[in-house]
């Protein structure tokens, strides 16, 4: 399993329509890196890296840059198994999460091919369908239209879980949550994401405001800066606090966890890769909490290998936010990823399953 080489190649896939989230931001198409990793023995891992300068810092030409330039020469001869050969590679280069996260991805779809078993076995566990939500942004012209998207998506995928973008307007906010109570019913799992947009007095009134409504978790309410206010706002409401931009790595959940300020570990395998995710999803089991498992809006090359770590993990027990392939007018997928009855059901084959159309993505990559 000797890596004899390896491809980043950016692409775009224009969205359905434009997605709004905080005061900021929003994104009108798929701007990724496809990355691929070639075996000595014939064998392709694929894994994608999405670019969130906003976020990361990382853009698509960095992303590519620090790849091909950087990243390929430090491992290209090494064994796709020595995990921690490479681990230890890749961390003498800082940041560049979502780069090093899809290298880390790739190698072990090369391994789990390798075997000839699927992803979630190589991780110990099998296969199985994934629960998945839907997430509602901020771009809708009014109330009704916010609701009957989720209606529609609960229609026509069985969708029962739904993400809320919020932290702009607290009031309305509410006002949504109590909207989608109702359409929805009480089976129907209800989060909201503020983006840490919330001050910590406003984020304790409207959690407080939301609880009636069996919301579910709050995802970064404050400011992941705020130190002890954040134990303040968790310890003032019954509504488990979501990390996720408080969780970049290990030492990050680590020390998420010893302050007490959380409920729910956010895990995002297109920033902490499988070696990492795996490393905090075991930690969060020792400190007895449950573990979430976000997308940072990948494709559904990043879906599938996010979907089979979902399958793999007892402590992964809330509904995985791996729907944005729907939101896509497009997918590289040469086999589009199958949501039907609330589930992305996971193909039992070799590796993480994610077969790229190569004349699609011959239509949507970016030569410079």
């Amino acid at each position: 399993m000797i890596i004899d080489r390896i491809e980043a190649i950016p692409f775009r896939i224009p969205l359905k329509k434009v997605s709004r989230w905080g005061a900021h931001g929003s994104r009108d198409a798929q701007e990724h890196v496809l990355i691929r990793i070639y075996s000595k023995e014939g064998v392709v891992g694929t894994a994608e890296a999405p670019a969130r300068p906003t976020i990361y810092g990382e853009t698509q030409r960095s992303i590519v840059h620090i790849v091909r330039d950087t990243l390929a020469p430090m491992l290209i001869g090494l064994d796709a198994m020595d995990r921690e050969g490479y681990q230890a590679r890749l961390a003498a280069i800082p940041w560049n999460l979502t780069a090093k996260a899809a290298i880390d991805t790739a190698l072990h779809d090369v391994v789990a091919q390798t075997l000839g078993i699927s992803l979630a076995r190589l991780l110990g566990g099998h296969v199985r369908p994934v629960e998945v939500s839907w997430m509602l942004s901020l771009n809708f012209a009014d109330d009704a239209e916010f609701v009957q998207e989720a209606v529609t998506m609960c229609e026509q995928y069985g969708i029962r879980a739904f993400k809320i973008k919020a932290g702009t307007d607290p009031t309305g906010d509410i006002r949504r949550v109590k909207l989608l109570r109702q359409a929805l019913g009480d089976e129907a799992l209800l989060f909201i994401d503020a983006n840490q947009l919330y001050t910590p007095d406003v984020a304790i009134r409207t959690i407080r405001a939301m609880e009636q409504y069996g919301l579910a978790m709050a995802e970064e309410p404050v400011a992941v800066t705020l130190g002890a206010y954040r134990q303040k706002v968790a310890a003032a409401t019954t509504v488990p606090i979501l990390a996720d931009d408080s969780v970049f790595s290990l030492t990050d959940a680590r020390r998420e966890l010893q302050d007490g300020a959380i409920g729910v570990v956010g895990i995002k395998i297109a920033r902490t890769g499988i070696y990492e995710s795996s490393r905090i999803v075991h930690l969060a089991e020792a400190f007895g909490l449950p573990c979430w498992i976000g997308s940072q809006g990948v494709s559904g090359v990043g879906a599938m290998a996010s979907a089979h770590f979902a399958s793999a993990f007892r402590a992964v027990t809330y509904p995985a936010d791996l729907t944005t392939p729907l939101k896509q007018e497009d997918d590289l997928l040469l086999h589009p990823i199958d949501i039907r009855d609330g589930k992305l059901h996971v193909p039992d084959q070799p590796g993480a399953g994610a077969q790229v159309d190569e004349a699609k993505l011959l239509r949507y990559r970016l030569d410079w």
